[in-house]
């Protein structure tokens, strides 16, 4: 039993679209896929259609922006209904800031002396979700930056000069959505803290129901603190790929991090629960 509960589709800020993105796991072996793209749930529906005819377990999920002590914090909503009316409408109104957030972005750019128009990186969106992935995209193609990873470490990642923060909802608002929506909130990717105190403080915040150890972590065995973090407080352990399709180092082949499947099991078993 292979699963992979993080991925994006070109929704977000993915290169492969939802139908193919199910095509992909499906070549890699993957039983059980979560797409959860950053605020939108959209890329859900088109996956799972073709995940049903191939023989792919899609989940619904997503991966919702928030802020805790000055710092980006990711939630992922494993096993949300898409068709959750509140949480559509808090997306939407999500959204929308993210497009305030490019024009802010683009500004501070031009500060640092690149220029860049936000409309150059909507266009890289395409009309979804838009991130900071398509303005390192943008970057690349204006000739800005020679790769997608020396956008974010230059200039879009924490303490850079176009840094900007994505949104004012906090851990705990995120993870209210998403258990009201059906479904269990997950801290994203802890490691990108650089900082367990932090980490440890942004669970104390919220009850989050898991934590995901299983990731592309820049030191091979981080992810053992990660494990007895949630034994010691009882949270289901995850894992994913965070598979983009692109270049950015933070970001694994598709099904190269799995969640075990006994921890899977476990989860599957709190959703029936939960809902």
């Amino acid at each position: 039993m292979k699963v992979d509960l993080h991925s994006h589709t070109t929704c977000s800020d993915g290169r492969d679209a939802p139908a193919e993105l199910a095509r992909l796991a499906k070549r890699a072996g993957i039983d059980v896929l979560a797409v959860t793209d950053h605020d939108t749930l959209d890329g859900i529906a088109p996956a799972a259609r073709e995940g049903r005819k191939i023989g792919l377990r899609v989940v619904p999920g997503l991966e919702m922006s928030s802020q805790f002590e000055g710092r980006d914090v990711h939630v992922l909503g494993i096993g949300v209904d898409p068709s959750n009316r509140p949480l559509r409408a808090q997306l939407s109104s999500m959204r929308r800031a993210r497009r305030v957030r490019v024009r802010k972005i683009c500004a501070a750019l031009a500060k640092a002396g690149l220029d860049l128009a936000p409309a150059d990186v909507l266009a890289e969106a395409g009309g979804k979700s838009v991130g900071r992935k398509h303005v390192a995209r943008a970057m690349v193609k204006r000739g800005l930056v020679p790769s997608e990873g020396v956008a974010f470490e230059k200039y879009l990642g924490e303490g850079g000069p176009a840094h900007v923060r994505s949104t004012e909802i906090s851990p705990a608002q995120a993870a209210s959505f998403i258990r009201k929506a059906g479904g269990l909130p997950v801290l994203a990717h802890p490691h990108f803290f650089g900082d367990d105190a932090l980490v440890r403080r942004i669970l104390d915040s919220t009850l989050f129901a898991g934590i995901e150890a299983h990731h592309r972590f820049e030191r091979p065995r981080k992810y053992l603190a990660y494990l007895a973090l949630a034994r010691e407080r009882n949270l289901l352990v995850t894992g994913g790929s965070d598979y983009h399709g692109d270049d950015h180092p933070h970001n694994a082949g598709m099904g190269e991090f799995l969640t075990p499947p006994d921890q899977w099991a476990r989860l599957e078993r709190r959703l029936k629960a939960h809902g």
